[in-house]
């Protein structure tokens, strides 16, 4: 009878475990993919660039299908201002900034021209530093011991980085073409070839699109 209390007691301890490990799966599943936007850089020589605005239309572009947690670039700012620069830009800078912020990827993007009068010229460039580790199981039994944790023997996030780039010209008819297809999809911003606003939104989402077809994991 002590043996059957004893097998039905490891059975429950069993069950019990895996009911917990598939409910950290879940939440796992369900936690959406996080990725920062760093403030777009001005490297076109144009000293009317509003970077700010430039910066909350990525923002705004990336948060728009609700499968992405994007943080405010506010709270992006408030970030890097904590850690006493403009900008991450080394691997440990990036880590550090994606711990801070709660997220897996780091978005930077340049401006490398610019011309805000028609024909419009946009040249962007995008680097997309992604974080793959391989986690450690919480529900390991080698680690169901009180013993501390050495932080050396934990696998260290490797920064992963994905980039496109382009000149957005209107004078080049292609460009012009696909601007106005993109156009019939988009309410509101249904003139890219005549507001320089709608325009720059163009050439945000094909750069996005450039950069999710290198890395398709990213799910923008």
């Amino acid at each position: 009878m002590t043996t059957v209390r004893i097998q039905m007691a490891v059975l429950c301890s069993v069950l019990t475990l895996l009911g917990c490990h598939r409910s950290v799966m879940q939440n796992q599943q369900r936690q959406p993919l996080g990725v920062a936007v760093q403030p777009v850089r001005n490297e076109s020589g144009w000293g009317g660039f509003e970077g700010d605005r430039a910066t909350d239309m990525v923002v705004e572009r990336l948060s728009s299908g609700g499968s992405l947690f994007v943080p405010p670039s506010d709270r992006v700012r408030a970030a890097l201002a904590d850690m006493g620069m403009d900008r991450a830009r080394t691997p440990a800078e990036l880590d550090r900034l994606a711990d801070a912020l709660g997220v897996q990827c780091i978005l930077t993007v340049s401006t490398t021209s610019f011309d805000p009068y028609p024909p419009f010229v946009v040249g962007l460039e995008g680097v997309l530093h992604t974080r793959r580790s391989k986690q450690a199981n919480p529900l390991d039994p080698v680690r169901t011991d009180a013993s501390p944790v050495d932080p050396g023997a934990q696998p260290a996030p490797v920064l992963q980085a994905f980039r496109a780039g382009r000149v957005f010209d209107a004078q080049d008819a292609d460009t012009a073409s696909d601007a106005s297809t993109w156009a019939r999809s988009r309410v509101g911003h249904d003139a890219p070839l005549r507001e320089m606003d709608s325009y720059f939104r163009y050439a945000v989402d094909r750069l996005l699109e450039a950069l999710m077809a290198s890395d398709p994991s990213a799910g923008m």
